[in-house]
């Protein structure tokens, strides 16, 4: 539903309820359109916005320029209008209600297209049971968005330190170059699998765990496939967050150059 004024120029579209909020958010900044978000859990007990939403807002208020926002008093009603995507070097802290990957996959939607290319330092939660793994989002979404850009010059995710749910405590750095158009990208086949590579990852337990990982790992992929490679990924001190867990992300690649991947993370509270 689109809102006019007396002039006839098109205002803001009107939604209701928080689905796909996220969604909503990116394309209002890449089309420039405002829009207004109206009965967010208005009949919960606990109704309105959510940290990790709030949260959203901010990052989205630090990569561009002009952006207003306005929420009720209540937390149920939200009005956004859109400013320019600048980019440019920012930190920002995810909170430990929604892993960083959750806010991963907005930075990566929208970065090719901001002024200046993106520099994010992001702390909060990197593994989590809910969101994709900062693992997941390295070994799938970054393949996945060099197949749209010209080259991936100045595409990289390194994870400084790693932190559990619930307690959090991670660090990853994200750089996104920006690019004046993608490529288009046709898939039209899945292909065969010829390798599969992953990553066993583990924080505040025995060393020896991500190796009984991998241990057991390969004892099944290998009747199935010889080329198997997994990675650990052993965090200590200080880099190995508040919380501890240990888990798996694997990665299979087909002859035809996709990527079939998933993450199994297991959190000891």
């Amino acid at each position: 539903m689109l809102q006019i004024n007396k002039m006839g120029r098109e205002r803001y579209k009107e939604y209701n309820g928080c689905n796909f909020l996220r969604q909503r958010l990116m394309l209002s900044v890449l089309t420039s359109k405002p829009m207004r978000i109206s009965k967010i859990r208005y009949r919960d007990d606990n109704p309105g916005l959510r940290d990790f939403e709030s949260s959203i807002l901010r990052l989205l208020d630090k990569i561009t320029n002009g952006s207003k926002m306005e929420v009720s008093e209540t937390g149920t009603r939200l009005t956004f209008q859109p400013g320019i995507l600048t980019g440019g070097k920012i930190e920002h802290d995810c909170g430990i209600e929604h892993g960083i990957g959750y806010f991963l996959e907005l930075l990566l939607a929208l970065g090719p297209f901001c002024k200046n290319p993106l520099h994010v330092t992001l702390t909060g939660v990197t593994n989590n049971q809910t969101d994709p793994s900062v693992d997941l989002v390295k070994a799938a979404f970054l393949p996945v968005v060099r197949k749209f850009l010209l080259d991936d010059e100045g595409l990289e995710l390194k994870i400084s330190k790693r932190g559990a749910a619930p307690g959090g405590g991670g660090q990853v750095v994200l750089r996104c170059p920006v690019k004046r158009q993608l490529k288009p990208v046709q898939v039209l086949e899945q292909g065969k699998i010829k390798r599969i590579r992953g990553t066993a990852w583990a924080v505040r337990v025995s060393p020896s765990v991500p190796n009984r990982v991998v241990e057991s790992t390969k004892g099944v992929l290998l009747k199935f496939i010889p080329d198997v490679y997994i990675y650990t990924d052993h965090f200590t001190g200080s880099k190995s967050g508040k919380s501890p867990g240990f888990g798996l992300t694997l990665t299979a690649e087909t002859n035809s150059g996709d990527l079939i991947a998933n993450s199994y993370d297991y959190i000891l509270v």
